[in-house]
Formats: structure tokens, sequence, C-alpha cells
């Protein structure tokens, strides 16, 4: 390069340099182009309880904002969708505090929620319909800023298993695609299922053939993010008597057949093993006449049958079950799972089996030893639901619903 030419460009660079300090050290940026006055929330509203508990417990600590009055700016207008009502609202944010915020607050980082917590709940009354697939859309991550969770107008606090599947789990999944905009996942992860992927039918696959192939859920197989973060939420809520049933299904392989509704019947009735027999997965067939005209899809285990169709024993009267895909499920959950835990404790900090921890103690009873507390039929008792030990006349769900409903007072406070 020649003088000259060196010369220009460090006049250039010089020029551009100097602008550039000139620009940034201006302080003087005159008033800002957005509304900072921090307005009252107005009293004579009825919703004025649950707008001041949004404002207390999620837009100052964290700078999140808790819309429920549904906004068509920012829903899908393809799809017809109702507001949630006020009651069904009150419940989901004091849920979602105690169930989501709460618990990472007591297990994360103190700045953890306002560097990395979503900016915008947006919460929706009825379920969004996807017509084309048949399917169900549960909740929506945007640009690792906002949620939007559907359906709320039928949550329902007195079923665990049905809070957590259409929104806890979703809610920790959404969560987990906005962590990982952070920082990216392991690329060896994409590798363990990348041949089971099956991004154009996946919601025609049952739950055990899923878990055979790998999967925690027919949605995980879908892709490899999303089995990233199914598998994240699944291990976060599911209590570990489902979490080790789903183990032990993913541990064999498992088809659908095709019979009668009156011929599976007749099979369960006789009281032989369900491991021959299956179990119902969906109407193939006449889904609009009687059971008895109606043609089953079932999903059983693969063991080895004869003929006709019954199974083969070995010498001392047991099934012979069958590999035949060479696919360790339980293996290969198992191992995503250890990926999802070191890449949270690496890059935040977190322990995911505390976490989980965490929202098992605050959905199920526990006694003093902090044993989980089993029911009549043998399953976890509802903490939500159950009398509170400091005051027996009163449920969990009551005393959450009361951070919410005390804010009435300052509505006829002078």
């Amino acid at each position: 390069m020649n003088s000259k030419l060196k010369i220009l460009l460090f006049a250039v660079m010089t020029l551009i340099a100097g602008n550039c300090i000139v620009s940034c050290s201006d302080d003087d940026f005159g008033p800002s182009i957005f509304d900072t006055v921090e307005r009252p929330l107005d009293r004579s509203l009825t919703t004025f309880p649950l707008d001041t508990f949004v404002k207390v417990n999620f837009l100052k600590p964290y700078n999140l904002r808790f819309l429920y009055k549904m906004e068509d700016i920012g829903s899908d207008l393809e799809v017809n969708l109702v507001p949630a009502v006020y009651d069904q609202s009150v419940k989901l944010a004091v849920l979602s505090k105690y169930l989501w915020y709460d618990v990472y607050e007591q297990c994360a980082d103190a700045d953890f929620l306002k560097i990395y917590s979503p900016r915008i709940i947006h919460v929706i009354g009825s379920p969004s319909y996807n017509p084309s697939s048949g399917t169900e859309t549960l909740g929506e991550a945007e640009g690792g800023l906002k949620i939007t969770l559907y359906n709320v107008n039928n949550l329902d606090e007195t079923d665990i298993d049905d809070l957590n599947e259409m929104f806890f789990k979703t809610m920790h999944h959404e969560f987990g695609h906005i962590l990982a905009q952070n920082y990216a996942t392991p690329t060896d992860f994409n590798l363990l299922s990348n041949s089971s992927y099956n991004p154009m039918d996946w919601q025609n696959t049952p739950d055990s053939l899923a878990a055979a192939q790998g999967f925690v859920s027919p949605y995980a197989s879908s892709q490899s993010r999303e089995d990233w973060v199914e598998v994240l939420a699944n291990y976060v809520v599911k209590d570990v008597n489902t979490w080790n049933n789903l183990l032990n299904t993913a541990g064999y392989d498992w088809e659908t057949v095709d019979m009668s509704a009156t011929e599976f019947n007749r099979l369960v009735a006789t009281g032989g093993s369900r491991d021959s027999i299956g179990y119902f997965y969906k109407i193939s067939a006449n889904a609009n006449s009687d059971e008895s005209e109606q043609q089953w899809t079932i999903q059983r285990k693969v063991i080895q049958r004869d003929a006709n169709d019954r199974p083969i024993l070995d010498d001392d009267g047991n099934i012979i079950y069958l590999e035949q895909d060479g696919i360790d499920g339980r293996n290969l959950i198992q191992q995503k799972l250890e990926m999802v835990r070191e890449w949270l404790q690496t890059n935040f900090n977190i322990d995911i089996d505390d976490v989980r921890n965490e929202v098992q103690r605050r959905q199920w009873l526990t006694d003093a030893d902090g044993n989980f507390v089993t029911g009549p039929d043998g399953r976890f008792i509802n903490r939500l639901t159950a009398p509170l030990d400091t005051d027996p006349s009163k449920t969990l769900m009551e005393s959450l619903l009361d951070d919410v409903n005390k804010y009435r007072d300052l509505q006829t406070a002078e």
C-alpha cells in the first residue's frame, strides 16, 4: 500500500472515529420517546385487584407484563380466539408466581429472572386449534421476549396432571426456548435421534412409540429443538412415578395394530396381560357409529406371537419381549436429560433437580419428613386443594387467591 493511500485511509478513519466519539460522548439525549410516567391504576375497575397483583409481583421485579385482557395485535388473527375470563386469569397469575417464578427465585441466582424472564405473558381464554394438522397449540414463545398461553378458561387447579400438561409444562417448555436463545445447546444432542425425527407426522405417534424411540413425548419427536425443551419441561413437572413409568415404557419396543372395539374389549375382559393385549390409542374407523361397529388402533409391546396373534411364552410361562428397532429408548432419554442437566448448570448455575424437587413439593402434599403423601387410590395428593397446616379451614389455592383479593381493600380505602 503506497504512502498516499495510507494517509487517506488514516484521515478517513480518524474522521469517522472523531464523529463517533462526539456522538457517543453526548450524554444529553433529550426526552425519551416512550411514555415513562407511572400512572396509578384505576380503582373503579373490577379488575383492579389483579391489575395491582401483576404490577407488584411481575412488572416491578421482572419488567414483565402479564396481559390477560387479550390484545388482537399480539394474537394469531387467523385463529378464532376468546379472551380469558377474569377469575381464571387470577388463578393462572397466582399459580404462575407460585409454581414458576417463586421456584426460580428459590433455585437460581438472584438476577436470573431479571435477565432471562420473558417480558410479556399473553393469556388467551380459548384453545388454539390447527385444523390442517389436527393439533392444538398450547403455548408459543416469540423472540425470547413473549410467551402466549392458551385455553386458560379451562384451567382446573383440582387436576395437577392436567394443570401441568396444559400450562406449566408449556411454561417450562417455552421458557426453555428463551434460555436456548441465550446459550447454544450442545450440537451432540442433535445427533442422538437425528434419524428418528418426524416433523410432518409426529401428531400421529402414540406416546409409547415415541418413548421407545427415545422421546419424552410425541411432540419431542418433531425436531431437535422441541426435543430439547420437552426433556427439560417434562422432567421438571412430572412426578417421580410418572417419570419412572415413562422410562419403563421406553425400555420396550412398541407397535400399533387395528382391531374391532368388540374384539379388544373381549380380550381385556379375559383378564390377560396388557403387555399382550395392549392399550387403546384412537378410533381408526366408524367414529360416529356405535362402539360395537368401531375400529380401534391399539398400541402394544412387541412380543413373540404365533400365527393367530397369540403370545408365545417361554418355558417359565413368561412373555417373550422382542427388540426390533435397535434403539434403547430409555437410555436415549437419560442421555438427553444429562445433557440438559449439564447445560443448565454450566450456563445458568441451575441444578435442574433442585428446580424439579421444588416444583414437586409445591404441587404434591408431603409429610413432616418431606415424603410425598398418597391417597387411597395410591396417587399423590394435590397440595393446592389440601388444607393448610397453619389454617385447616383454608386450602393452599384459597390462600394464593387471597394475595390478589387483598387489593380489594384498596378500592374502598379513602
